[in-house]
Parts: structure tokens; C-alpha cells; sequence
């Protein structure tokens, strides 16, 4: 009885809490450039230093030095840190547009040309690809080629972005990247490729679209400026993402995160609506710190038991003795390379779309609590319904359609503390530590089928 009684004085203050704590997320905050920086360059460098030491001895066939260094510090350099390094202050679009492709393409061919040179080139998985990606042994000219098809793709969110831009060239650009894009995702020119090999064929068509449907956007803008992302943004935001194509043939382990820049760039800071409107800093504070923790242990009380009586975590294979080095470096790869990932995107990204849907259609109809509540729900469920693809291992002894129902629901109620998070904190840090922690608890202690793409 005194247990039941002290929960129930819990209720009324933790009731209280998540009705006025998410309303946080509908202010503008204010960030710490310098402490961002800061963070920026530690975070990276132990980045770094867990990519590096998963390559060379936790992976499945351990690869040489040499290699290794190679493929962390591209991982880290080209994927991550202007991730990380744009959240540190404010970016001018129309530099950054100019700036970062030039970069981008530099960075690009050196990391190939250092990679193909050294003694086990065969160890990146996209050397065998690259070889033969449009021309059967030929990794120079496709490689040109392959720079060819960035430069376009990089070029044309920008270009759907400026009011400005001369419908012959944009399309010039558009129909580089659509080129580059078919063959490169077809069996049509390489023999070393199957002429089955027809994705590009269903991929391209649907590239070409949302860029026609970018370009009508572009030249009939709304009347109303608005105040927020809108319907209108859906044609940039799609084309900034498609970009994952680019670079799924041949397969570079950064694809993701350049994608993520694009986004970044084009919507993020092309809006210009300015970072604050979209939480997205990964400033730390003291005080968020608390916040996390008290996720963490949330998410672990309600998560473990839920998902071990569905049979998601099997206790029958729970580690009680992970080596330190496993630890650290599936947490801090989980946090950085998903983490990040999927917070800026979902969390920056989607969560404020809703918002900002939810504000200009009914937020003079609906209390601040409703629009809080209803991004971070409508977010959630998104986020688990995207993982609905996942695969489950060998000791998940559920059939693949409970399991994908099931892996749907952890991920939305994984997704709900996220959110909450992020909405509590106006910031991305503490939802990527949580993320990390999470997604690392389930894999080294549970061995649960998490994609973990490194």
C-alpha cells in the first residue's frame, strides 16, 4: 500500500510535466556557437576512433591498418563532420551552394584514388562496383563519370531552390543526374552487371517527377509567406533525400550522411527560416543531461520487459559480460552514425514538418499541447512504420510478419522518447545519446537484428 501510494503522488506532477514540458519545442531557442564547435571536434574524433577500431577488430574479416584509416576517416571527414560543423552557427545558403560540392567532389576523389591504390583494395565495398559501374573495367572513367553524376545531383536541389534559376539550365542539370542515375542503376552498358538489373529504369522516371513537380513548385510560390515548412517544401525535401541513390551503386558507407547534407543545405538553411526553427544544434547542456538520463532509465523499464514478452529481446541470449571495447564502440557508432542520422532527419526534419503543418493548418483552433503532442505522435508512428523492412536473426523465433509488427511498435514507442526528448530539449544532442544507447543496449546485450550499417 505505501508503494501504491507513492506512485499515485507521482502521477499528478508527471501528468503535469508532459503536458507543459513538450511545449518547449514551439518557442525559438538559442544556441552556444562555441560549445557547438567544441562539440563538433570531440564528437569527431571519437567518431573516429570507434570506426576505426570496429574495422580493425570487431568486424566479421578485421581489416589492415592502413585500410582502416583510410575508410574511418572518410566516414567521418566526407559523411559526418559537416553534420556536425553546420549546426555550429549561423550558414549563409546561396556560400554554402558554391562551397560545399567543389569540397564535396575533392573529397570524393581523393578518398577513391588513395583507396584503389592501396595493397587490399578489395576490402571497400564499392571498389569491385566502382570497376565496372557503367564501363567493364574501367575504374578511372567511371569514377570520372561517377563524379560527373554528384556534381549533377548536388547541383539541382539547389538550383529547384533559387526562384532565379533559367529553366533550360536547371533542366541541362536535371537531365545529367537522370543519365548518370539510369545507367548507373542498370545492367544496360556493363556486361560485368546483369541485364536484369533494371532499378534504374523504375528510380529515374520517379527522380524526373519530383523534379518537374520542384520546378512547377518553383515558379508558382505560395502568396502567403509562411511561416514554417509547407506542403510546397515536400518536392525539395524528396529530391534532397533521393540523393541516397547516388550513392547505393557503387555503395559508400557516407551515402546516407551526404544525402543528410543536402537536406540539410536545401532545407534547413535554403529555407531560410534559420536553424533555431528547427532545434538543430547538438549543443550539450547540464541540464539536458538529466532529462537524458531520466529517458534512458524510462525507456529501459518500459522497453526491455515489453519487448522481451514479445519476443523481440530474448533473455535466453542476454549478455551479462560485454568487453569494455564492444561497449564503446557499438554505443558511440550507434549514436553517430544512426543517431545523428535519423535525429536530424526525423527530428529536425520531420517532426518540425508536422509542427509546422499542424500550426498553419489549425493552430489558431488548437491549444500548443494538442500541436506538441500531435507532432511527436504522428513523427513516432512514421518512424516505425519505416522500419517495417527490418529482418529478424536466427534466434528471433517469430514469424517475419509478427516480427515486422512488432519491430514497428518498438520503434515507435522508441521513437516516442526521441521525441520528447528533442521536444523538452529544443536540441538534437541528448535525443542522439539516447538513440545511441538505445539501439547499442539492444544489440551488445540482447543481440537484437538492428541494422547497424558500419
Amino acid at each position: 500500500m505505501p508503494l501504491l501510494q507513492e506512485i499515485s503522488q507521482l502521477i499528478p506532477p508527471l501528468r503535469n510535466w508532459l503536458t507543459k514540458a513538450p511545449q518547449a519545442f514551439l518557442r525559438l531557442p538559442r544556441f552556444s556557437t562555441r560549445r557547438e564547435q567544441q562539440t563538433a571536434i570531440a564528437a569527431c574524433g571519437l567518431w573516429f576512433l570507434a570506426q576505426l577500431l570496429y574495422l580493425h577488430y570487431l568486424s566479421l574479416t578485421p581489416w589492415p591498418w592502413p585500410e582502416s584509416l583510410v575508410e574511418a576517416a572518410a566516414i567521418v571527414i566526407i559523411g559526418g563532420f559537416p553534420v556536425l560543423w553546420w549546426a555550429s552557427g549561423e550558414r549563409d545558403f546561396r556560400r554554402m551552394a558554391q562551397r560545399w560540392p567543389q569540397r564535396l567532389l575533392l573529397s570524393l576523389a581523393l578518398y577513391i584514388a588513395i583507396g584503389l591504390m592501396l595493397p587490399q583494395a578489395g576490402r571497400f565495398p564499392w571498389q569491385r562496383v566502382l570497376t565496372n559501374l557503367i564501363f567493364a573495367d574501367q575504374p578511372w572513367l567511371n569514377l570520372l563519370i561517377f563524379l560527373g553524376g554528384v556534381w549533377a545531383m548536388v547541383q539541382v536541389p539547389c538550383l529547384l531552390r533559387q526562384k532565379t534559376t533559367p529553366t533550360p539550365l536547371l533542366w541541362a542539370w536535371i537531365s545529367g543526374a537522370a543519365l548518370y542515375l539510369l545507367l548507373s542503376h542498370s545492367g544496360l552498358i556493363s556486361p560485368a552487371f546483369p541485364k536484369e538489373y533494371t532499378e534504374g529504369f523504375i528510380i529515374t522516371p520517379i527522380y524526373l517527377f519530383l523534379c518537374a513537380w520542384g520546378d512547377w513548385q518553383r515558379r508558382h510560390p505560395p502568396r502567403a509567406t509562411p511561416k514554417g515548412l509547407g506542403l510546397h517544401d515536400i518536392p525539395l525535401i524528396a529530391v534532397s533525400l533521393f540523393s541516397l541513390y547516388w550513392f547505393s551503386r557503387p555503395y559508400f558507407r557516407f551515402g546516407p550522411f551526404v544525402a543528410l547534407q543536402l537536406f540539410i543545405l536545401v532545407i534547413i538553411f535554403g529555407s531560410g527560416l534559420g536553424r533555431s526553427h528547427f532545434g538543430y544544434s547538438f549543443e550539450p547542456r547540464w541540464r539536458d543531461a538529466r532529462l537524458l538520463a531520466g529517458m534512458f532509465l524510462a525507456a529501459l523499464v518500459t522497453m526491455v520487459p515489453l519487448g522481451s514478452l514479445l519476443g523481440f529481446l530474448p533473455l535466453a541470449e542476454f549478455n551479462f559480460t560485454p568487453s569494455p571495447l564492444e561497449v564503446f564502440v557499438y554505443v558511440t557508432l550507434f549514436a553517430m552514425r544512426v543517431g545523428i542520422f535519423e535525429e536530424a532527419l526525423f527530428r529536425s526534419g520531420l517532426m518540425i514538418f508536422v509542427r509546422d503543418l499542424l500550426q498553419q493548418y489549425g493552430g489558431d483552433r488548437q491549444r500548443p499541447v494538442v500541436i506538441a503532442w500531435g507532432a511527436i505522435l504522428i513523427c513516432s508512428l512514421l518512424f516505425g512504420v519505416l522500419h517495417v523492412g527490418n529482418e529478424p536473426n536466427a534466434d528471433i523465433q517469430l514469424p517475419l510478419m509478427a516480427y515486422r509488427g512488432v519491430y514497428i511498435l518498438m520503434a515507435t514507442l522508441a521513437s516516442l522518447f526521441y521525441c520528447l526528448t528533442f521536444a523538452c530539449t529544443q536540441r538534437l544532442w541528448a535525443g542522439v545519446m539516447l538513440h545511441g544507447l538505445v539501439d547499442a543496449i539492444a544489440v551488445v546485450f540482447f543481440g537484437a537484428a538492428l541494422v547497424a550499417p558500419f
